[in-house]
């Protein structure tokens, strides 16, 4: 009788695990689908709980964000899109899960923004708090500039400086630092022409309620209002 009973509880430990397992991973995607979505509720624009295309078409060529298909999985969806127009700005917002490899993934919370004119051809901005933050898996581009201020070593990555643009300069680096010191966690930046996105630096961050991801989306406003 105890052979029977000690594999049946075994079982019943197992099952038990994988039902608290699910359960929790199931709150928390709805937990974090619930910010998008009361983001869109609260700034009277679009929700969509899958990506239609949108963001493809927007992040095709950015860095680690921009990867849709992965060898494993096949193809890969954005979820919780928040899209429309926000201070005069065509916004859009979404998160996103990718894997680099075995045992490496990651989910980007994202706020992207259009502006009418290109401001840099092809750069990001990395804010470090210490030389060990440069360090990147997905970021293609070489270091062009690096600017010391007094919360952030600012780095930036281009094919060359020229494609920066006005992003490297020294009174754009210091806005940037300064806003970024007042929010609850260290953003990244990517741009290409008129396209901008931000989104947690950190690979362990995650965005906690509406006011975080406001905080997200007016660093790339700041960005695209230069």
């Amino acid at each position: 009788m105890k052979d029977i009973l000690i594999p049946l509880g075994l079982l019943s430990f197992l099952c038990f695990f994988v039902y608290v397992f699910i359960r929790t991973a199931r709150k928390q995607r709805d937990a974090k689908a619930s910010i998008f979505e009361n983001f869109a509720t609260r700034f009277k624009i679009f929700y969509l709980k899958t990506d239609d295309g949108k963001v493809q078409q927007f992040a095709f060529d950015f860095d680690g964000i921009g990867r849709f298909k992965s060898p494993s999985l096949g193809k890969i969806l954005p979820k919780d899109v928040v899209f429309g127009k926000l201070n005069g700005l065509q916004i859009i917002l979404f998160r996103h899960r990718i894997r680099f490899s075995e045992g490496w993934a990651r989910e980007w919370f994202v706020a992207g923004v259009k502006r009418q004119n290109p401001i840099a051809k092809r750069c990001s901005v990395q804010f470090c708090k210490q030389r060990a933050d440069r360090d990147t898996m997905y970021l293609q581009d070489p270091v062009v500039k690096e600017f010391e201020t007094s919360s952030f070593l600012m780095v930036v990555r281009a094919p060359n400086l020229s494609s920066a643009g006005i992003i490297s300069n020294d009174d754009t680096l210091k806005r940037l630092a300064k806003f970024a010191g007042e929010i609850p966690f260290r953003p990244e930046i990517q741009v290409r022409e008129n396209r901008i996105v931000t989104y947690l630096a950190d690979r362990n961050e995650v965005i906690e309620n509406v006011e975080n991801l406001e905080s997200l989306l007016k660093i790339s406003e700041k960005v695209a209002g230069i």
